[in-house]
This record gives C-alpha cells, structure tokens and sequence, in this order.
C-alpha cells in the first residue's frame, strides 16, 4: 500500500461523539491532518468520562485501535502544550505469536505543540532536537490486531500538557477508517449511565462490521494493563442486549463480553454485518437488515471481571484498579468504502427497553 501523506482530509461523522466545539475554534495547525481531532469519551468502572469540551485542552490518555490483517495503522498523537511532555507508549497484540495480549512498551517525547505519527508496523520514536528517531515495538508486523495507549507521564511533564489524537486505519481493499483516539482524564466526575448503543447501517453497500471493545485498567499515571482475563461484559438474561430496526422493533441478543483476547476484542454484529476478518463471533444470531436499511444494538452494561490470572483480579472477581472501556463500530463493504465512530451513551437515544420481542 501507498503509505504517503496519510492524515489529510481527516473528517468526523458525529459532533456529539466527536468534535464539541466548531472547525472555527480550531487552533492548533497539525502537521499531517489539517484538523484538530479531540478524544472521545472512555467509559470507567463508575460512568463515562465526559466529552472534553474545548479543543485546546487535550487529555492525559489517548486510546486507539490497530489492525495489520491486510490494513496499514496510524496512529496520530499531539501535544496541546507549549513545553515538551513525556508519553508513555502500551501496544497490546492481541493476536501475538508469543502469547495472548502481549505488550509492547516504550517512552517517547513530543515539544512543544508537537505531532508524531507512528505507522504500527514500523514503528519509531519521535524525532526531537537531540535526539534522533528508533525503532521499536519492532516484533509487531502483519496480521495481527490491538490497540495502543499513549498517556502523559505527568512527572515529567507541565500539569498544563494535554494530548489529543486520531487513528487511521486502510484496508488493502480500498476501504479505511478513520477516528479520533478516545480518551480519558483523571479526576473526572463519572456519568452513572454506562448502556451503550452502536448505530448501523447498509449504506454505500456495507455488509461487513469491525465491533471493538477495548477494557484495561488504570495502574497510575502514565500506565494501564490489558490482559485476556480483565473483561468487559453487556447483557444479562434480565437485561438482554437487543437489536433495533430502524422503526425500533427489537430482537433479543445473548450476553457478549469484550476483552483482549483473540474473538474478544474485534466482533461481527449479527449474520447481515458479520466480522470483515472472518472471525465467526458476532453478537447477534439474529439480522434485522434484511427488511430495513438502518439500526442499532443497544447493549445494556452488565460490569467488568478480572480474572486471578490478571494480576489485578479480586477473589470475587472484581478488579483491584479501575477498569475502562472503549467502544468503535467500523463498517465497510469490503470494497471502496468504509467508516469508524464511537459507541454512544444510551442517553442519546429514548430506548424503550419494555417492548415485546
């Protein structure tokens, strides 16, 4: 593939989820996409995270997926600051050839008001006055996927700094996604509504769907931890995750659960929207496309596990340190034509979760 000037024309489908103030507010000029992104919201162990309301802020902790099966990654961090920041870099591979979930890790540092670019594949460190670019992560290669944490290590940095970043991800098909990185900030105050809902629909062809959770946990400033046994879980019997046509007439779904492991991280959401990589995990049995050109999944939040295993699992299964989790949904027709957004909060929808199935 043609790994050019991959960052220009960066656009947003979703200003709620996305973007909170206008292109006019925009001031940071960044060297490959000519658009300010700013991170979407993570959902922590009590809430979500509110959406950052001003483009010249940033956040402490940016979250993005990657996928080398067939497809390039970028990933695209700035500084929001005038003075240099140190990050901390955690690249999980879910799909390792070593074990489960590795990680990969480094230190890196951006000046000010800086933008880097790391290509998953190869990757290198920023190259900064006195200091000339490396590789590393070096065993990452093709066909696998995960995701990428880089966080402000806040010792070393002003209290000011603040990151705010993208991904972009194409498919040797023709397709790619694009959106921006989600993120998250300490001492936030935690929405209690943590139902999600993720949109869907057959335009431009799409027949095929990238559904990502992505759950770590915080061990402290500049540091997280993923691990196949620390896992996210939406529906219970009591509380079924349902499939909603357009005119809302639902289908009934059996629990699914997320986590960084190989058919756990990256799912199908039903038998009209299966998996584009051909893993055969799909949240629902049952298709509501087939007489409707448009829905959503509304996934009622069940909790967060972390196994013994995990090294941060209590003997109740509940986690030692706050868990997070983050959602996409990529759509794609296997072809020309592809995007990727944020999972919702069910507040931007009036569900009535006491229809008949």
């Amino acid at each position: 593939m043609i790994k050019g000037n991959l960052m220009n024309n960066t656009k947003t489908r979703r200003k709620g989820s996305m973007l909170q103030d206008s292109l006019s507010k925009i001031k940071y000029l960044l060297v490959l996409a000519f658009l300010l992104v700013l991170p979407m919201q993570a959902m922590a162990g009590m809430g979500v995270v509110p959406v950052i309301d001003q483009t010249d802020t940033g956040v402490e902790r940016l979250v993005s997926f990657f996928d080398t099966r067939g497809r390039d990654t970028f990933v695209q961090v700035t500084n929001t600051s005038s003075e240099k920041v140190n990050i901390h870099v955690q690249v999980y591979d879910v799909a390792s050839i070593f074990t489960e979930c590795e990680e990969c890790n480094f230190d890196d540092m951006l000046t000010g008001h800086d933008t880097h670019v790391y290509d998953v594949e190869n990757m290198m460190t920023n190259a900064v006055p006195g200091m000339a670019s490396e590789a590393v992560c070096t065993e990452l290669g093709p066909d696998t996927y995960g995701f990428v944490v880089i966080s402000l290590l806040p010792q070393l940095s002003e209290q000011s700094a603040g990151l705010i970043g993208m991904f972009r991800i194409i498919d040797e098909s023709g397709y790619e996604y694009r959106a921006n990185s989600a993120g998250s900030e300490e001492n936030f105050i935690a929405d209690t509504s943590v139902d999600q809902i993720v949109n869907f629909s057959d335009a431009n062809g799409h027949n095929l769907s990238d559904l990502v959770g992505i759950t770590y946990v915080d061990l402290g400033p500049g540091d997280v931890h993923a691990h196949p046994g620390i896992a996210t879980t939406f529906g219970s019997p009591q509380d079924q995750i349902l499939i909603l046509d357009q005119d809302e007439d639902p289908i009934s779904c059996s629990p699914t659960t997320f986590a960084c492991a190989v058919g756990a991280l990256d799912k199908g959401i039903d038998n009209a929207l299966p998996n584009s990589k051909g893993q055969l995990n799909r949240v629902c049995a049952s298709s509501i496309l087939n007489s409707n050109i448009a829905g959503f999944l509304d996934l009622p939040f069940n909790g967060f596990t972390c196994s013994a295993a995990s090294g941060v699992g209590n003997p109740d299964g509940s986690c030692s340190s706050e868990p997070y989790f983050v959602g996409f949904i990529g759509l794609n027709n296997g072809d020309g034509t592809g995007s990727m957004d944020s999972w919702w909060e069910r507040g931007r929808h009036n569900v009535d979760r006491n229809l008949e199935n």
